[in-house]
């Protein structure tokens, strides 16, 4: 099977590979039939193509592209390849659920042989890819998408290491590893940029300011904005409201 996400990321499991690993968008993998596998997505919306090879489609791709011995080598193991502008263009036009629904079926099919024979040149052509920072690094990715997102709530390492399937320590390594700071200081440094942007484009109370971004107090805010940039929440509204002024 090849697994190719179109939206969000993968986190794969199999055999070989107990503790998973993560497939984004720049990778499809590769699982072969022998592997039974398990698959768990981290965001609610995610999508992929799932593409089953069988012998017949091979020896069909065979006949017009000559022997896929090395290509037959490396799919018996699960791995992943890197995709290119091809790939990622078939992959759209497989996942695109907008098109006219006439002659819909016939035209995926052959989207689908598309894609499987750009794949399986990659595959020929090149070299599986390691396991490690480009993992990490879209781990890390996904954990800052999730916490930007509820930038208002607690969220707990004990949450984000039960909602990503990794340790504590883990997580908490890479994400300092992969942005200098704590999961908590990103998180404080998401509501105080929030913060800004409501003072800047709003009339809101400085109290409801607090509450939307998640402080517990209009206090507990302009103390953190106070340690970050030296200024209290009215000197950031008048700052914005003197900017945007009309010169004379």
């Amino acid at each position: 099977m090849l697994l190719l996400p179109c939206l969000g990321v993968l986190n794969l499991k199999h055999e070989a590979q107990r503790d998973g690993m993560w497939v984004s968008r720049d990778r499809f993998a590769v699982i072969p039939a022998s592997h039974p596998h398990d698959t768990s997505a981290l965001r609610s919306n995610q999508t992929h193509v799932a593409v089953y090879l069988r012998e017949e489609a091979l020896k069909h791709v065979e006949k017009q592209l000559g022997s896929l011995s090395r290509v037959r080598a490396l799919i018996r193991r699960s791995s992943m390849f890197p995709v290119n502008s091809d790939i990622r263009a078939l992959r759209a036009l497989c996942c695109d659920e907008t098109g006219d629904t006439i002659g819909q079926t016939a035209v995926r099919a052959h989207l689908s042989a598309a894609l499987i024979i750009r794949c399986l040149t990659t595959i020929e052509r090149g070299q599986p890819l390691g396991a490690g920072s480009r993992e990490a690094h879209t781990l890390i990715d996904e954990v800052k998408v999730f916490v930007a997102q509820r930038a208002d709530q607690t969220l707990s390492i004990d949450l984000l290491s039960e909602r990503f399937n990794v340790s504590r320590r883990h997580v908490t390594r890479l994400f300092r590893e992969r942005t200098g700071l704590s999961i908590g200081a990103y998180q404080q440094s998401v509501r105080l940029a929030e913060a800004r942007r409501l003072l800047q484009t709003t009339d809101l109370p400085i109290d409801e300011v607090a509450f939307r971004v998640g402080f517990e107090s209009g206090s507990a805010m302009a103390r953190a904005l106070r340690r970050r940039d030296g200024l209290a929440p009215r000197e950031v509204r008048a700052r914005s409201t003197t900017m945007a002024r009309p010169v004379a």
